[in-house]
């Protein structure tokens, strides 16, 4: 087989495979000259407009030849939006002293910011060149706007034409170099260049001191385009014998005269990008030179779709698929809490890139404020793919309140730079103490020696010394009472507790019923407890409690408790105070019970006791600490017995210092 013919059929496999296939949403570009639209052949050869548009997907239609606005808005209404519904808008249609152009587009998907005209021969107004300026919906960059230049350039051959072509092309140049520095832009249209030695071919590649409308070829072609070879590229002309009144030039499928002619930057791996294995002219499958398109072999597209091509111009469309610019996505604020020193503190910046495919990679780095850390990069995501999850890390070497911000720099050109507020907070582990005001991990509960029922309850009270804003609280987890023949208890049962600035008390009692005279009772209770549940904690150590009580004979006669027959609140003993003192109170029946110190304002300055107690005698000693284990100073205080179902009681303390 011919190398010719070869390139041929593997052009036609690509153009089957992307005509049918279906198409990720970025841009999709579509060139076609319409040939006299509406004079010739009006409206027969609006539906076969309607089966060429029906598969291909385009986003923005960019057309030559037109005659009027009547024609434009025809278009419009009798093709696309029957093809697509509501979903087609055109741009202002400019009436020069030829054949013209029009703009069509979807504003689901493109943005019309604009557009201007002008003759580039001065010499010579012949056909007017229009500038469309768009953008991709969802981008507001500049960066992210397409230019797109339409034109029809002067046909047919000799030397005068060849010469306004260059002039036509020069002035199109000169209009193109004078677009702000890094602008996007395609020329399209048709431009009647038979080779790519032609003067005007030239002046659109030509390296020049401004070099901003500098074009290039994307199938990189060079020769004469009316040869064999160049088969698969040929844009005109679908019929040898052609539709009876059509006036087209017919002679088959011999030139490529229709272009796409990007700019430089359009080439460069980043941001708006022309595809090139998308540049496709539609339905040539390289087998058709210098033949109608509806001869044999049949386009892969098929019959139908090869005779609407035939009777709707003397040219077949060229489309592109347009890589749009990435985009980023970040949460605005990346919060690590509370952790405690030593801890290994990370949180997951989950980074995505939401452009619609096909679109740029996201290319991004990540700088972090003292205190945090972060991969430094470059790093980038492909569109479409799952998004990124970055570790940011925070230093937990010191206690502290951390805050600062992570820079993310990228390559969306809408967010090159985003800024994401960190905090966290390191906190000291806590302080399991018996004591507010020094490590204490043991003490010892005396009950004393006393004859059966006369034994008060007393207080283990479980400080997190020194306890602040940048200290964890204490998790006491456990309270175990071992010895003692099993008749020390803790009050209620232990129930867990977190304590922070006040303190957690357990009510301990001993049960002396049937206990043996003058024999000493000893038990431990072990209090076991950790930093809250926190990254970095760790378990404190355990507090011990040693415990002891005697029971002696007595007057009762009787031994065991003995139950009261009515509430009651003792006054203190001692009163007045200067270290301790016990506070004492008889309940009847089992209730809920609230013992508490204030001052003369009616504060509460400390928690005795508070929680369901069973009917018996109590004795509660008190050091004349506060709730939080500061001494309180000298003064007049109350001692307010609450019980659920009877009226307070209150009897007065004065402490001396």
């Amino acid at each position: 087989m011919a190398p010719e013919r070869w390139l041929a059929r593997a052009w036609s496999a690509l153009v089957l495979i992307a005509v049918t296939a279906p198409r990720a949403h970025a841009l999709r570009v579509v060139d076609y000259n319409l040939t006299n639209y509406p004079s010739v052949l009006f409206p027969q050869r609006q539906p076969y407009f309607r089966t060429i548009f029906a598969p291909l997907g385009a986003d923005v239609v960019v057309s030559q030849e037109l005659r009027s606005q009547a024609g434009v808005d025809s278009f419009r209404t009798n093709v696309l939006n029957v093809n697509e519904p509501g979903q087609w808008a055109s741009a202002p249609f400019v009436l020069g002293n030829d054949t013209n152009n029009a703009l069509f587009y979807k504003p689901a998907t493109v943005q019309f910011l604009g557009e201007w005209s002008f003759y580039p021969n001065p010499a010579n107004h012949l056909r007017l060149v229009n500038c469309y300026r768009l953008k991709p919906v969802g981008y507001s960059a500049a960066e992210a706007e397409l230019r797109i230049y339409s034109q029809h350039l002067k046909a047919s051959t000799g030397s005068t034409n060849v010469a306004q072509r260059l002039a036509e092309a020069t002035g199109i140049r000169d209009s193109m170099n004078a677009m702000p520095p890094g602008t996007h832009a395609i020329l399209m249209g048709d431009t009647n260049i038979y080779t790519t030695t032609e003067g005007a071919f030239q002046k659109f590649l030509e390296n020049q001191g401004d070099n901003d409308g500098r074009l290039y070829d994307p199938l990189n072609l060079s020769g004469t385009f009316n040869q064999a070879p160049f088969a698969p590229y040929h844009t005109q002309c679908p019929c040898l014998t052609c539709p009876t009144g059509s006036g087209y030039s017919g002679g088959g499928l011999d030139d490529r005269f229709d272009m796409f002619l990007p700019t430089f930057n359009m080439n460069d791996g980043q941001g708006l990008e022309l595809l090139v294995a998308t540049y496709k002219p539609v339905g040539n499958d390289g087998l058709h030179y210098n033949l109608n398109i509806t001869d044999p072999p049949t386009i892969p597209e098929g019959a139908d779709y090869a005779s609407a091509l035939w009777n709707a111009s003397d040219h077949l469309p060229i489309r592109v698929d347009i890589q749009v610019p990435s985009k980023i996505s970040v949460a605005p604020t990346l919060a690590f809490g509370n952790v405690i020193v030593g801890a290994t503190a990370t949180q997951n910046l989950v980074v995505s890139n939401p452009a619609p495919l096909p679109a740029d990679a996201l290319d991004y780095s990540l700088l972090a404020d003292p205190g945090f850390t972060a991969p430094g990069g470059p790093l980038t995501l492909a569109a479409g793919a799952p998004p990124a999850n970055q570790p940011i890390g925070m230093d937990t070497s010191t206690p502290g309140v951390l805050a600062g911000f992570l820079q993310v720099s990228s390559d969306a050109p809408d967010n090159t730079e985003v800024d994401v507020t960190l905090s966290g907070t390191v906190l000291n582990h806590a302080q399991a103490s018996l004591d507010s005001t020094s490590a204490l991990l043991a003490q010892s509960l005396d009950f004393g020696s006393h004859p059966a029922g006369q034994f008060a309850t007393l207080m283990a009270r479980v400080h997190d010394r020194g306890y602040n804003s940048l200290r964890a609280r204490l998790s006491v987890s456990g309270g175990t009472i071992t010895g003692g023949d099993g008749r020390f208890s803790i009050v209620g049962g232990f129930t867990p507790s977190l304590v922070s600035g006040v303190a957690h008390t357990y009510t301990v009692a001993f049960n002396d019923a049937g206990a043996t005279q003058d024999l000493d009772y000893n038990g431990t209770l072990t209090l076991t407890s950790a930093d809250e549940a926190l990254p970095g904690a760790t378990a404190q150590p355990d507090l011990t409690v040693s415990l002891h009580a005697k029971a002696t004979s007595g007057t009762t006669g009787v031994p065991g408790e003995v139950i009261p027959t009515a509430n009651r609140l003792y006054p203190p003993f001692p009163n007045p105070v200067d270290g301790g003192t016990t506070l004492r109170f008889d309940l009847a029946r089992e209730a809920h019970v609230e013992l508490a110190v204030y001052d003369l304002a009616g504060r509460r300055v400390a928690s005795i006791a508070d929680g369901t107690l069973p009917a018996r005698q109590y004795g509660y000693a008190w050091d004349g600490r506060a709730q939080s284990g500061a001494r309180l100073g000298a003064g007049l205080y109350f001692v307010r017995l609450s019980i659920a179902g009877a009226a307070p009681m209150v009897t007065r303390l004065v402490i001396m210092r």
